[in-house]
C-alpha cells in the first residue's frame, strides 16, 4: 500500500465499521468552493445547504467500504441515518466543530 492509497477502518459501534481514505488539502478546497455554489431548498438556510453538500461530497469521496451489505454508492451514502453520518463526518475531520467556508460562513456539516 502506498502513501496515497492508505485507508483507515473506523469502528462505528454495534459491529458497524467504515473504511475511509483521507482527503487531500486540494480536494477539501475544491469541495468547499463547490459547496458555496449550492442553492438552498425552499425553507432551508444557505449555510445549511452548503454544510449538507460539503458533508455528502466528503463522504462520497472518503468511504472506501463499510460493514453494510449494500455498496457505498452516493445513493446509499445519502440514506445513512443522521447520527451515523455525523460519526463518519467526525472521523473524516468535518464533524464536531464547524467547518469554515470561504465566504466566512460556517458549515454545520449536516
Amino acid at each position: 500500500m502506498s502513501l496515497l492509497d492508505q485507508t483507515v477502518r473506523h469502528d462505528l459501534g454495534d459491529g458497524e465499521w467504515v473504511e475511509l481514505r483521507s482527503l487531500s488539502v486540494g480536494e477539501l478546497r475544491r469541495m468547499k468552493a463547490d459547496a458555496l455554489a449550492v442553492a438552498p431548498l425552499e425553507g432551508e438556510e444557505k449555510v445549511e445547504a452548503q454544510g449538507y453538500e460539503l458533508t455528502q461530497t466528503a463522504l462520497e469521496k472518503c468511504i472506501v467500504s463499510w460493514s453494510d451489505e449494500a455498496p457505498p454508492t452516493p445513493e446509499n451514502i445519502a440514506r445513512l441515518p443522521y447520527k451515523m453520518t455525523m460519526k463518519i463526518a467526525d472521523a473524516i475531520g468535518l464533524g464536531g466543530e464547524e467547518v469554515p467556508l470561504e465566504d466566512g460562513s460556517a458549515s454545520t456539516a449536516t
